[in-house]
């Protein structure tokens, strides 16, 4: 049903009735409540980015320090050295490989870069590196790396927190990612 229109004493056009009433207030509420349930299933996935996100962080972290200790013992081993069962005692001037930038010690059992190096220039692992440390802790030892977001308090590793360490003593130059905190 048509309805004439008047504004300010002028006939202007007539407008079927319901043009005029705008939403109901049961469209208004199916609208919103499908909003939150759209929400409900969406936020838990957008949060959980985050966590994706640092994860994924400290494995290319990790990758960065398995390939920079496969470089320094190609270079230990075409300098000649090989691992040894006995520790040749105090600093091992015997196990450092040089580098344009510096020298590096290696661990006697396994070649494994030295997470910090007590002997020549004492180039720590981070050296080789380029990680953007402005949103990440590092902590380092003669024996272990670690840089995350979330360091154990004492200088060993835990299972809990959110990094990478590296135990350059290990056998196998154990990289280690820690994700139960992220």
């Amino acid at each position: 049903m048509l309805q004439p229109i008047f504004v300010a004493a002028y006939y202007v056009e007539s407008v079927p009735l319901r043009k005029l009433t705008g939403f109901t207030l049961i469209e208004l509420v199916v609208v919103i409540i499908v909003l939150g349930i759209i929400a409900l299933v969406a936020a838990p996935k957008f949060l959980s980015l985050s966590t994706d996100a640092k994860v994924s962080a400290l494995e290319s972290i990790a990758g960065q320090i398995e390939s920079t200790n496969k470089l320094i013992q190609a270079k230990a081993r075409v300098k000649g050295l090989s691992p040894v069962t006995n520790n040749p005692g105090g600093i091992q001037t015997d196990y450092i490989v040089e580098f344009e930038f510096g020298s590096v010690e290696v661990d006697f059992r396994s070649l494994c870069a030295e997470a910090r190096g007590e002997a020549v220039d004492q180039l720590d692992l981070f050296d080789f590196m380029q990680i953007d440390t402005s949103n990440l802790s590092t902590a380092i030892t003669n024996q272990y790396a670690s840089v995350g977001y979330k360091l154990p308090t004492s200088g060993a590793p835990a299972q809990s927190g959110c990094y990478v360490y590296y135990d350059s003593f290990s056998p196998q130059c154990n990289v280690v990612v820690v994700d139960t905190d992220c």
